[in-house]
C-alpha cells in the first residue's frame, strides 16, 4: 500500500520525502514554541509540508543546491517545513499592504517589488 501511494505522488510531481521532512521541521517548530496540540497547530504543520512540498525544488535551483543529494534536499524540506507557516503569514501581509495600497515595482527585480510595498514605510519614517 505505501508503495501504491508513493507512486501516485511521485506521479502527480510530488516527492515523499518532502512531505515527511517538511512535517518533521513543522512538528519541530511546534515544539520549540511550546505550544500545544490543537487544530490551529494541526493546520500549521500541514502548511508547513506544503511549503516544503512545492517551494523545495524552487528555492533549491535559486540557492543553486544540488538536490539530487538527498540529504541536502531533505535538509532544505526540513528546513522550509519549520519555516513555512511564518512564510505563508509573511507573503499574506505583503499582499494585504499592498491591495490597500497598490504599487506597481519601478524595477522587475526583488528590490524593485520590495521598493513598492515598503514605500509606505519610508514616507512614514520621514514624516516622523
Amino acid at each position: 500500500m505505501f508503495e501504491s501511494i508513493t507512486a501516485f505522488l511521485i506521479s502527480i510531481g510530488i516527492n515523499p520525502s518532502h512531505i515527511f521532512a517538511g512535517l518533521a521541521g513543522a512538528l519541530v517548530r511546534t515544539f520549540i514554541m511550546g505550544k500545544r496540540w490543537s487544530w490551529e497547530t494541526l493546520m500549521g504543520s500541514i502548511v508547513g509540508a506544503l511549503c516544503a512540498i512545492y517551494l523545495t525544488p524552487l528555492i533549491g535551483m535559486w540557492l543553486g543546491l544540488n538536490l539530487l543529494n538527498l540529504s541536502v534536499n531533505n535538509a532544505l524540506a526540513f528546513a522550509l517545513g519549520m519555516l513555512g507557516l511564518s512564510l505563508a503569514e509573511g507573503v499574506v501581509r505583503l499582499a494585504q499592504r499592498w491591495a490597500a495600497n497598490p504599487k506597481l515595482p519601478v524595477r522587475l527585480s526583488m528590490r524593485g517589488f520590495a521598493e513598492a510595498v515598503n514605500e509606505d514605510e519610508k514616507h512614514k519614517d520621514k514624516a516622523e
